[in-house]
């Protein structure tokens, strides 16, 4: 991340370093509100790395959910996420308004009082032909991305890998002193 940190933004550092909701954190960059477009969600079997990763049993289900976070009168994506939650770590309500679909993870821990942490597993530049076509950027423009776990009850709840183009947020002015 070291060297990755010098040729980012400020508000880029912050999408990447954040232990707190991109969603909130892009609603202050934007000046707009967020919305979630849900692309894809199902139900899979963790294979051995995801079990691994999330510290659960082989074979056991996991809510595998895609979204794009976007201004709610823009359609172009702002990020891209894909996040694992195992199922039997979920309370009711928890499970039924993350399958519901096109909610923000961050909205729901707050309004279920679910108490937890983030915890930043990795930080990448990668080049990725599929996510340049979806932000409608050129195939040589690098991706930033960043993996973490949302922790809960010293469990893994969610891991999420949320990517954006390093083109987006890298003019966004910060405010010097306030």
């Amino acid at each position: 991340m070291e060297g990755l940190n010098a040729k980012l933004s400020k508000a880029q550092q912050l999408l990447l370093r954040t232990d707190g909701s991109v969603t909130t954190l892009l609603e202050v960059l934007t000046g707009k509100p967020i919305v979630v477009t849900t692309l894809l969600q199902q139900v899979v079997k963790a294979d051995t790395e995801r079990a691994v990763e999330l510290d659960i049993a082989e074979g056991d289900n996991i809510n595998y959910r895609v979204v794009v976070l976007k201004n709610e009168d823009d359609d172009r994506p702002l990020i891209y996420a894909e996040s694992y939650t195992p199922i039997g770590r979920l309370q009711k309500d928890f499970r039924h308004d993350l399958m519901k679909a096109d909610i923000s993870i961050g909205p729901i821990l707050a309004q279920r009082k679910i108490e937890s942490r983030r915890e930043i597993r990795s930080v990448e530049e990668t080049l990725n032909e599929e996510l340049s076509d979806l932000f409608g950027v050129p195939h040589n423009i690098p991706m930033l991305s960043r993996t973490y776990d949302i922790i809960s009850h010293g469990m893994v709840l969610i891991r999420i890998t949320e990517t954006f183009p390093s083109t987006n947020f890298s003019k966004i002015a910060m405010v010097g002193h306030l």
